[in-house]
């Protein structure tokens, strides 16, 4: 099982609250918001889990399938490397 970690770009500032997740880029201006689950994902990346870790925690947290958290974690964490938000180390991107 793959065990790349993921990690937050320095330049990224996040804010969690009960309404969910806002990140900000303080170099390239982005700005992301996401609801409850993807602050939670947000967390655990900032803890360096790996996909297959955070897929494991949201489907026990969210009483999910693990095919479907696993699928809404690529996704999520997709669209964060995508935005320069958090970097991949191992760039792969399958289980």
């Amino acid at each position: 099982m793959e065990r790349e970690r993921l990690t937050v770009v320095d330049t990224v500032r996040a804010s969690i609250s009960a309404d969910g997740l806002v990140l900000l880029d303080v170099r390239g201006g982005v700005l992301f918001a996401s609801n409850h689950v993807g602050a939670r994902i947000w967390q655990l990346i900032e803890q360096e889990h790996s996909r297959v870790e955070i897929a494991t925690e949201i489907a026990a947290d969210y009483n999910l399938p693990i095919e479907q958290a696993q699928s809404d974690v690529l996704a999520f964490v997709g669209s964060l490397v995508a935005r320069g938000l958090v970097s991949d180390q191992a760039q792969e991107k399958s289980w």
